[in-house]
């Protein structure tokens, strides 16, 4: 516990604001409950709430047979993944042991084009998702397929982020059950360019580029007392 002179409620003074910063930056022994989803939650002003961060991983490509994005410049010197109609990726998940239990996690693609023709039109990703319990306690589940659809910028390069809801209690929404999702849960995936309905005012219509595809998920900011099942004991 950190305390200080003044009073509950008071201001604190310059003085009094330094010693208790530097009590903080000398480190602090913060105890919480061992409980599920005992947190740290953002806005004491407001409507505290557990905060978001994202989970990334890197994205696996076929090094053959069809379906794969083609790894072409992008921008001055660099490269990116360039999706055609039914191309796609792979990726695995790990929810880390600050997931905060009953929420619902998201996934989204980062993405863009490069094209200075683009009048309009829309993209969609697609996302087939399996996941499983961690520690012998089941099998993965049978995949269900999710798409994002978002209109298409008209800015060259313009970074979007297409995001669609892939958990839900009961798979509702033919999306991941809510029950298979917590600390140490791992979920599989594939990426894939669902359709290409970009519009041009002239010439070939582009193919977007794949930068990223993450998960956002609620976080309690602290991790579980077990690192493994039954995690809160």
């Amino acid at each position: 516990m950190i305390t200080t002179r003044a009073g509950k409620g008071a201001a604190l003074s310059h003085n009094e604001m330094d010693t208790n910063l530097t009590d903080l930056r000398d480190g602090v022994d913060m105890k919480v409950p061992k409980t599920q989803n005992a947190g740290i939650r953002t806005d004491s002003l407001g409507s505290p709430s557990y905060s978001w961060r994202d989970v990334t991983v890197p994205l696996r490509i076929d090094e053959v047979g069809s379906g794969k994005p083609s790894w072409v410049t992008y921008q001055g010197s660099y490269r990116q993944l360039r999706f055609a109609v039914n191309d796609h990726g792979f990726f695995t998940f790990h929810l880390p042991h600050e997931y905060v239990v009953g929420s619902v996690v998201y996934i989204h693609a980062h993405w863009s084009h490069a094209s200075t023709l683009v009048t309009g039109g829309s993209v969609t990703w697609g996302f087939e998702l399996s996941a499983a319990l961690s520690h012998d306690r089941g099998p993965f589940s049978t995949p269900v397929t999710l798409l994002a659809v978002q209109n298409a910028p008209l800015v060259q390069y313009q970074h979007m982020i297409a995001e669609v809801a892939c958990t839900a209690i009961g798979g509702a929404g033919g999306t991941v059950d809510q029950a298979l999702i917590e600390p140490d849960t791992l979920i599989l995936g594939r990426v894939f360019l669902s359709a290409n309905n970009m519009t041009v005012s002239g010439g070939g219509v582009p193919e977007p580029f794949l930068h990223e595809v993450d998960l956002h998920m609620q976080t309690t900011a602290i991790g579980t007392k077990q690192k493994e099942p039954p995690f809160w004991t």
